[in-house]
């Protein structure tokens, strides 16, 4: 396990040092991790002390990376290692917000499921079930 989280990290050009150093867009090892949808690396390098709050070069932190990737098991290990599940990018913007427009039905479904609040507004006005992309998504907002 340990030879395959140091694989990892040295294939993608990260130190097992230096949790918190930027790689391609800014991204530390978590954030990419998370990006990736790799629950195990998630979960090590929260083990290992990652920050839950770093963003990468978009603005974007981990939850946003994970509802890229279309992960429900990586964003229920962030929230309950304690990540903010409303925090919000520089536009205002929730994971939440993302997930719903961006059709991630499983996500909405975990960001939801561990009490996102879908009564925030991005900087534009908008909530999560305005933004939606979807009849499945909007029937899952508009339900809870």
């Amino acid at each position: 396990m340990v030879e395959q989280y140091i694989t990892w990290l040295n294939e993608r050009g990260f130190h097992p040092d230096d949790l918190e150093f930027r790689g391609f867009n800014g991204n530390t090892s978590l954030l990419l991790a998370a990006l990736e949808g790799n629950a195990m690396m998630v979960s090590r390098l929260i083990e290992a002390g990652s920050d839950l709050y770093a963003i990468n070069n978009d603005f974007n932190g981990v939850l946003f990376n994970a509802c890229y990737s279309a992960s429900p098991e990586v964003i229920r290990l962030l929230v309950e290692a304690g990540a903010d599940i409303n925090d919000t990018n520089e536009e205002g913007t929730t994971a939440l917000m993302y997930a719903a427009s961006a059709s991630r039905t499983e996500c909405v479904k975990i960001l939801l499921a561990l009490g996102a609040d879908i009564t925030l507004h991005n900087e534009d006005g908008f909530s999560a079930i305005e933004l939606t992309s979807n009849r499945d998504v909007f029937n899952q907002l508009r339900s809870a």
